[in-house]
């Protein structure tokens, strides 16, 4: 998952996913507002625009800064913004929630450690919020809160919130998701958004932005090294390959593997760009460093020790379709982190209901619909499992330019 670093602090990514219409404009806009995170002429230009369109003041404007989507009171483009509360600081992605938009939406939640997964106390659980669901498995977010919202619609009724709830934490555990709280919300009022709620005295738990702080496991990044390779630059006369350490430690004098060709390689240099060009004598995930050797590197190598890599020509994978469909025996474009190659669809293995869970078999999945997948590749790609290390068990299927398909290797 994504890291937003500033001044060398690491700050958690927040995706706040939903049906459209069920309130996550309006909830990132209330908590930015109720911590003061969002300057005053912001907060006079919302008004403004408000009083031009002949509405009454809404959150929402405050994140959702595209003429057609005021005009529309629907998210269509990712937005992200920041969000300081008791000395924490966090990176908001406002996803968008139309079907039509799922691909934009999938693209937010790829950058994020953690969701507020939100519903509306009226409408329930929609088809939508079951693809979310889904979305947020199959991407890796195992921080999940789960909101509640829109509760002054249902006069604050404590009994409609519980059978909400319990429909939320069934649907959740037949797909092995787990959450970590269920706040009934009303995020135009302010109600157990930052402050506790008067209306409802019943409700004993944490309202939103304890929630946030209590998301802690950020990632056991101790499992061993592993790096891929960005791009490569001369300095000075020497070449210095750049990239991402995802996992572990590099310490200069290292010894690594290099995948896909299993030679070994030892590391001369570490160098550190932030500030001039610094030498390092280690180096810890999650970082983007250069590095020397006397060996020559290529995009997309992976640098590991001490972790096993898979270095194959086929594998098995959960895909989610986002465009049109994906067939048996087609070739797309495969992509995970910086490597690239064709590949064809093998098999359909299944596909799988999202309201039943049954499994159904089929040689192709539309968009919106998810299934297990055979993949064959034309040259040799390193993968981990998605629970293993998530960059490298995360991919997408392009064709034509477009994205059709994410998936991750199961």
């Amino acid at each position: 998952m994504g890291f937003v670093q500033i001044g060398g602090v690491e700050m958690l990514n927040i995706a706040i996913v939903g049906s459209v219409d069920h309130g996550k404009s309006t909830l990132i806009g209330r908590l930015l507002y109720d911590t003061g995170s969002i300057p005053r002429d912001k907060i006079e230009e919302v008004k403004r625009i408000c009083k031009l369109l002949g509405k009454r003041f809404e959150f929402a404007y405050a994140i959702d800064a595209l003429e057609e989507e005021r005009k529309n009171d629907m998210t269509i483009e990712c937005a992200q913004v920041f969000l300081r509360y008791s000395n924490e600081e966090y990176s908001i992605i406002d996803v968008p929630g139309h079907k039509e938009f799922l691909k934009n939406m999938a693209t937010g939640v790829t950058q994020a450690n953690a969701a507020i997964l939100i519903i509306d106390a009226k409408e329930g659980i929609t088809e939508q919020t079951k693809r979310h669901a889904f979305l947020l498995k199959l991407l890796g977010v195992s921080n999940i809160i789960v909101v509640i919202n829109k509760m002054d619609l249902v006069n604050y009724d404590k009994r409609k919130f519980e059978a909400t709830k319990r429909v939320v934490k069934n649907y959740f555990k037949k797909m092995g998701l787990n959450i970590r709280e269920v706040i009934p919300i009303s995020a135009y009022c302010g109600d157990n958004v930052v402050k506790k709620s008067k209306n409802m005295l019943w409700y004993k738990g944490k309202t939103v932005v304890e929630a946030l702080s209590s998301v802690t496991d950020l990632k056991d990044r101790s499992k061993g090294f592993v790096m891929i390779i960005q791009d490569k630059y001369c300095l000075n006369g020497k070449e210095v390959y750049v990239g991402n350490i995802l996992d572990g430690c590099l310490k200069k004098g290292d010894v690594v593997c290099v995948y896909p060709s299993n030679e070994e390689v030892k590391v001369e240099k570490i160098l550190d760009f932030r500030e001039g060009v610094i030498g390092l004598d280690s180096a810890r995930a999650p970082k983007a460093v250069g590095i020397v050797t006397r060996n020559t590197l290529q995009r997309g190598n992976v640098l590991a020790k001490n972790r096993r890599i898979m270095n194959t020509t086929k594998v098995e994978g959960i895909v989610f379709c986002l465009l049109g469909s994906i067939k048996e025996n087609e070739r797309y474009v495969f992509r995970c982190a910086t490597q690239e190659t064709f590949c064809k669809i093998c098999k359909v293995i299944e596909k799988l209901d999202i309201n039943t869970f049954e499994k159904i078999s089929e040689d192709s999945i539309a968009s919106a619909e998810i299934g297990r997948i055979r993949l064959k590749f034309d040259k040799k790609v390193c993968l981990t499992k998605f629970n293993e290390l998530a960059e490298l068990g995360r991919f997408v299927l392009e064709k034509d330019g477009k994205i059709i398909a994410g998936g991750i290797i199961s």
